[in-house]
């Protein structure tokens, strides 16, 4: 009995020798083809890398020698002198107008004959140099209404600037529009409100501009009466006259009194101008300004502010300007503080396409009806782009402009109460 369990036992463990034999040999043999597998894996990523590394290599010795390249040309351009060219930007207009009214004569309703021209409008050419890294100096040569007899070459500016880039404090000085309103215009005619207040003299600006918000803050001194002059030699029925101008009972309509006799107007530099303007997205511009000039017994103070609003096609512009203190006639010691005021909109309705509409509005503040003073003026127009290249483009505009005036009670003079016009212009920018 023992010797068959003897045997028993040497043939099981017999047995389990064998399986464990077999087995680790089957499990060596499905570790070695894992790792063939594993290792011919590897070395095809190597040479895939290889070839990257290989193609990397060409694309550096590439870039190097470009750099080398850019880097002699650069230093070529710093070692040469710099050419006047570099420092002369130069810009201009071409403007042919046309324009016509239903009648030629609105102090006679009973004459109501159809006008038209036709001449240069605009003809502008500008130059700004760099006279320094922060001396700049810029120049406009304009002509207007060439060809026609009121036609005018003139000098609409001159005027240098100091500035240094991140140093806040600014210094503009010369002969320039004055900053004194926005006049922001999608029109061919520029707003009530520049043709009464616009401020083109020679003056003196000191300003700041920290760098946040778009806020800049200026002051300005300028020689002679030139708002009051300026506003009253438009054609609005306003007059400055002199007592002795007109003999008993005339009298002038816009200074009841008329002025003290004795009065000169100056040409020192005593009127002054302040101005604030902030951007705090750069899509609205909001500004405010005050001036303030010499006048007959009181200085004529006038106050305006003014916002440009863009949003996706559209741009918003508002403008109000007002008297805020005028000096008074002679006659009862009154003053009679003006005003004016416009709201535009334009639509851009595709790329070359845009629309606009103007309402605007002035009161004389006078009492009653003055024969042929401006009541209220709408225009609608439009500009298309006929060609844009770089600085460079090609526009015709179009505008139609409806203007009331105001008309004494019953119009004894038998003036008349409205006027049509229409405007054409094809012109040219760079």
């Amino acid at each position: 009995m023992r010797g068959i369990k003897k045997v028993l036992i040497l043939t099981i463990v017999t047995f389990c020798v064998t399986l464990s034999i077999n087995t680790n040999a089957a499990f060596s043999a499905m570790s070695n083809y894992e790792l063939m597998k594993e290792l011919k894996a590897i070395k095809e990523r190597v040479n895939r890398l290889e070839e990257a590394l290989k193609l990397k290599d060409q694309e550096i010795k590439e870039l190097k020698a470009e750099t080398k390249k850019v880097e002699k040309l650069a230093s070529q351009k710093a070692e040469a002198p710099e050419s006047w060219t570099d420092k002369v930007t130069l810009s201009g207009a071409i403007e042919l107008d046309y324009s016509g009214a239903d009648d030629s004569n609105i102090g006679d309703n009973t004459v109501n004959d159809s006008t038209s021209e036709l001449d240069i409008g605009t003809a502008e050419l500008g130059v700004e140099v760099a006279f320094h890294e922060y001396v700049t100096g810029n120049f406009v040569l304009k002509g207007e209404n060439l060809g026609s007899d009121d036609d005018r070459v003139f000098w609409d500016e001159a005027s240098i600037t100091l500035q240094k880039d991140g140093f806040p404090f600014y210094f503009v000085g010369g002969h320039r529009g004055q900053p004194f309103g926005l006049f922001e215009s999608h029109l061919i005619n520029d707003p009530l409100t520049q043709d009464l207040y616009e401020i083109v003299r020679p003056g003196a600006t000191l300003g700041i501009a920290p760098g946040f918000l778009g806020l800049d803050i200026s002051g300005t001194v300028y020689k002679g009466e030139e708002l009051m002059a300026h506003m009253l030699d438009g054609a609005y029925g306003l007059t400055r006259q002199y007592n002795g101008d007109l003999a008993p009972p005339a009298l002038p309509g816009w200074r009841p009194g008329g002025m003290s006799a004795g009065y000169a107007e100056t040409d020192d530099v005593s009127s002054f101008i302040g101005n604030i303007t902030i951007s705090p997205i750069d899509a609205v511009t909001v500004a405010g300004f005050w001036d303030s000039e010499p006048g007959d017994r009181h200085r004529n103070e006038t106050a305006g502010g003014a916002v440009h609003i863009e949003f996706w096609r559209l741009s918003l512009d508002g403008e109000y300007i007002c008297a805020v203190n005028r000096e008074s006639d002679s006659a009862d010691n009154s003053e009679h503080e003006e005003s004016a005021w416009f709201a535009a909109l334009a639509f851009r309705v595709i790329d070359p396409l845009e629309i606009a509409v103007r309402y605007e509005a002035f009161d004389d503040d006078i009492a009653g009806k003055q024969d042929g003073n401006l009541e209220n003026r709408y225009s609608l127009g439009f500009t298309f782009t006929l060609f844009e290249k770089n600085d460079f483009a090609c526009n015709l505009m179009g505008e139609f402009r409806r203007s009331n005036y105001e008309v004494e009670v019953g119009n004894p003079n038998g003036v008349d109460e409205s006027l049509n016009e229409w405007f054409a212009r094809l012109g040219i920018e760079f």
